[in-house]
């Protein structure tokens, strides 16, 4: 055996893949089994580049000069003054030679060693294919192989097989065996894990047929992303069983149109052209995967594929259907192309009612201003009998310019349409409101009632806790937590507090539960559950103030869960809203006293921060009574104090971030932890590290405008680039203090931010923040028109969070936001989104009953014409006057 072993270490390190095969054929079965537990420990030796020896420099004959007429060198000041006669000029450009050359011999040696380099290796890289057609060899089982082809990293490195050790692998193992090995591969085809160019060619020796499985597929697909593709796929017979993937898969979809596979639309699209697949066969799958949906960058190579085709009509009209569910597609690009051939459909052969009734209710109800405008266009030309549950969509557009233009189309024709057409408009008159409802009203002689107002907002107390975790629900909130990332206030806290309830409990059982989800890197949760099961740990801890305030209670508490748990932490919150139990806080401390321990001084810190604002009388009372250092300051705490106090400054500096507004923090007599004493430049640069802001709002939960003074400039930070997250606006929201600039802020730089799901969470923390008594949106207000009018937002960002919060009953704060801010808007002159605050602030008005005098609206509404601009301008100047 010894010698059949130093036989296959040198054919492995030889890389000859037909000697190795050669030697592995000859010996039996048992024998290749024997080998195998060898080769499982066996590593080659890495190839090492071949030293590189120049020749030395041949000497050269000096330049010869011209003994007559005038003759030009290059001067260098590295070379020193230039001498003024000739032999010094010979000695001066042959010193310049010879540096050239010198630099030419340092550029030949490096081009030299990086082949020497890719050639060492490639040798490697061989020899490591070597190994893997040995160990494949010597393995029983081809469902082993399979196994070991895929096994990973915690397992062993992965083998590297290579295309090139398949003619041996079928010498030795036959046909049969290699058949069964490359369908199992096919099957477990995944991303890198799977070696598909090995995959592939031993799929195409022993014909075992094209790929079956989206993940074969997809591969096949991946893997081929250079050189000239299309020929490659036109004289590939496996192609045309791949086609169908192309379209109807999404792992091969991704492949597809991924960064690799960016030749592939065009490759496909000229095989179309080519005749080499049917065009109409491309043409419908290019429909049905821009139906199934998917992200923009998945779709635009589809729909680019679409027009690089150009069907004609004859090839989309057995396509009607798809191109009329296409109209409701989120990309409007998408739409406009289903639109436009949908209108060719029509010029060739009129479309039927039913199909023009839902386009016109697909196209209605888009937000797209052009694709809006063009099929009311269209419909000028077309009969309106059976379209008027399309129209009626028209009629509740968001937009009104939309609403009032699809009555002015109804308008003139409506005493010649039928009588079952203004019965439809009659009954959907107590749905409409505003100038739509009225005008329709009247042509239709009959009366309008305005709908009631929506509701006044009212609140309650924030909800309770939920239940302590066990350690089974431990286990899985920890899983969580490892997997999706910490932020999650309500899922932090309870996982501390039931970390330190299984550190008092059974050690050993907490061991077995916790160890599996205990994570590799060091960190807070590394550091914690080692400290829980009873192993001492510590870790480094840095970052913003609040984000140091988070990590040294966590810090804190790994250091007493490895020596000494606490019965109990002090600062576990009893409501979602952050605020602890103080009657439980104070009979802690009590017992604290009574049993000799003491709390954890960041625990303490962040239990007084999270004291109701108002406490019972007895709880203070009772606090006086209290000896112990942690005692005294509860009852200190109690007394009260002054109030953080908040300001603005503008950030001053790079081009990244001047200009940009900056909340500023006094903690006053808050915790000096709370402070940060940079300058507003020095904050505003949050650098490219993103913390987690949903925790932050719990460390403060009665000081609001602290936690958003410390959040505010990531939000501006981000508003144009980035995710700081939306936890943190929910956070803000349930929190309870004086509204003040940071809040204010906070609040506008979330409404613009370029994140749907941020601006929408604005507006959610918008419609909580107006059920409280004393909010006043105004602040906000002046931030918007401030930063709009400075260009630091887009001011169209804002009009939909501040839309949904209008509909579900918070219209009074929103008429304070936008009240306040249209005054500078309008100064400003005309800007994007601006027609779109008025007829915000119109709705907001008209479901609060609020006027005002608005400077610059008046001069705005006795422009001439009928812009957007105009027409808001003017119908939030009749609100305005009363009159509507």
């Amino acid at each position: 055996m010894s010698d059949v072993w130093h036989e296959v270490c040198e054919r492995i390190d030889d890389a000859d893949f037909d000697v190795l095969a050669e030697a592995l054929a000859v010996i039996d079965a048992e024998e290749r089994a024997a080998l195998l537990p060898l080769l499982e420990g066996y590593t080659p030796t890495p190839a090492t580049p071949e030293p590189i020896v120049l020749p030395p420099l041949e000497p050269e004959p000096d330049p010869e000069l011209p003994t007559t007429g005038g003759f030009a060198f290059f001067y260098s000041p590295a070379d020193g003054e230039p001498p003024k006669d000739l032999e010094g000029i010979r000695a001066y450009l042959a010193r310049q030679r010879l540096r050239q050359r010198e630099r030419d011999r340092t550029s030949q040696r490096r081009h030299l060693e990086r082949q020497a380099a890719e050639a060492a290796r490639r040798k490697t890289e061989l020899r490591l294919a070597g190994l893997a057609l040995a160990t494949l060899a010597c393995t029983p089982a081809a469902t082993d192989a399979v196994k070991r082809l895929h096994r990973p990293w915690s397992a062993g490195p992965p083998l590297r097989a290579l295309p090139e050790v398949v003619p041996g692998l079928l010498r030795v193992r036959g046909t049969a065996w290699c058949t069964t090995l490359a369908r199992g591969m096919a099957r477990r085809a995944r991303g890198r894990a799977t070696p598909w160019p090995f995959t592939e060619a031993l799929m195409r020796a022993v014909g075992a047929g094209p790929p079956d499985t989206p993940g074969a597929v997809a591969q096949y697909v991946a893997n081929r992303r250079f050189g000239p593709l299309v020929d490659i796929l036109a004289e590939d017979p496996w192609f045309d069983h791949v086609l169908p993937y192309l379209f109807d898969d999404d792992r091969v979809a991704a492949a597809f149109t991924g960064w690799g596979g960016r030749a592939w639309p065009s490759a496909v699209v000229e095989l179309a052209e080519r005749g080499r697949v049917e065009r109409a066969v491309v043409i419908a799958g290019c429909l049905r995967r821009l139906r199934s949906g998917g992200r923009q960058g998945l779709l635009q190579p589809y729909l680019g594929m679409l027009k690089q085709l150009a069907p004609a009509t004859d090839e989309l009209a057995g396509h009607r259907q798809e191109l009329v569910g296409l109209l409701t597609a989120p990309m409007s690009t998408v739409a406009d192309f289903a639109y436009t051939s949908l209108q060719a459909l029509h010029q060739r052969s009129p479309l039927d009612p039913a199909t023009l009734t839902e386009i016109t209710q697909s196209m209605l109800s888009r937000p797209e201003k052009k694709l809006v405008r063009a099929h009311l266009g269209w419909l000028r030309s077309l009969p309106l009998d059976d379209v008027v549950d399309g129209l009626v969509i028209g009629l509740h557009h968001e937009v009104p310019e939309f609403a009032e233009r699809t009555l002015d189309l109804i308008a003139p024709r409506l005493l010649v349409l039928p009588e079952a057409f203004r019965e439809r408009l009659r009954s959907e008159l107590p749905a409409l409101e505003g100038v739509v409802a009225e005008r329709l009203a009247t042509q239709l002689g009959t009366t309008y009632s305005a709908p009631a107002f929506a509701p006044v907002l009212s609140t309650g107390p924030p909800a309770e806790l939920p239940p302590p975790l066990d350690l089974g629900a431990l286990a899985g909130e920890l899983a969580t937590v490892l997997r999706m990332g910490d932020d999650d206030p309500v899922r932090h806290e309870q996982i501390l507090d039931g970390l330190v309830r299984a550190a008092r409990g059974d050690r050993a059982a907490v061991a077995r539960v916790l160890e599996p989800v205990m994570p590799q890197w060091p960190g807070r949760w590394q550091a914690l559950i080692s400290a829980t099961i009873g192993r001492p740990a510590s870790y480094q801890i840095s970052g913003a103030p609040l984000e140091l305030f988070v990590e040294r209670r966590c810090a804190e508490l790994a250091v007493r869960l490895a020596a000494d748990p606490p019965p109990a932490l002090l600062a576990t919150p009893a409501t979602v809203a952050g605020h602890v139990d103080p009657d439980r806080v104070l009979s802690l401390l009590q017992q604290a006293e009574r049993d000799g321990w003491q709390p954890g001084d960041a625990d303490l810190t962040q239990a007084l921060l999270r004291l109701p604002r108002v406490v019972d009388a007895a709880v203070r009372a009772a606090a006086t009574r209290l000896v112990s250092p942690a005692g005294r300051r509860l009852a200190d705490w109690l007394v009260g104090g002054a109030e953080p106090r908040t300001w603005v400054e503008d950030a001053q500096g790079s081009h990244y971030f001047s200009g940009r507004r900056i909340a500023m923090l006094d903690p006053v007599e808050l915790p000096s932890e709370l402070a940060d004493p940079r300058t507003a430049t020095e904050r505003a640069s949050t650098g490219w590290r993103m913390p987690t802001l949903a925790l932050w709002p719990m460390v403060t939960p009665s000081h609001r405008e602290v936690a958003a003074a410390h959040i505010q400039p990531y939000v501006a930070a981000t508003v144009d680039r980035g995710n700081p997250g939306a936890g943190f606006l929910e956070g803000l929201a349930a929190a309870d203090g004086p509204v003040g600039a940071a809040m204010s802020l906070t609040l506008a730089y979330a409404l613009a931010s370029y994140r749907e799901t941020v601006r929408l969470a604005a507006g959610d923390a918008l419609i909580t923040l107006a059920q409280r008594p004393d909010w006043d949106s105004t602040s906000v207000g002046a931030e918007v028109g401030t930063l709009a009018c400075a260009n630091q937002i887009v001011l169209q960002r804002i009009v939909r969070p501040l839309t949904e919060a209008t509909k579900a009953g918070a219209h009074d704060a929103v008429w304070q936001l936008t009240s306040t801010a249209l005054p500078a808007l309008l100064a400003a002159g005309q800007r994007p989104g601006l027609a779109d605050v008025l007829t915000l602030a119109g709705n907001a008005a008209r479901a609060g009953r609020h006027t005002a005098d608005l400077p610059g609206l008046a001069e705005l509404a006795a422009k001439p014409g009928r812009s957007r601009l105009a027409e808001a301008a003017r119908r939030l100047a009749t609100i305005m006057s009363g009159r509507a």
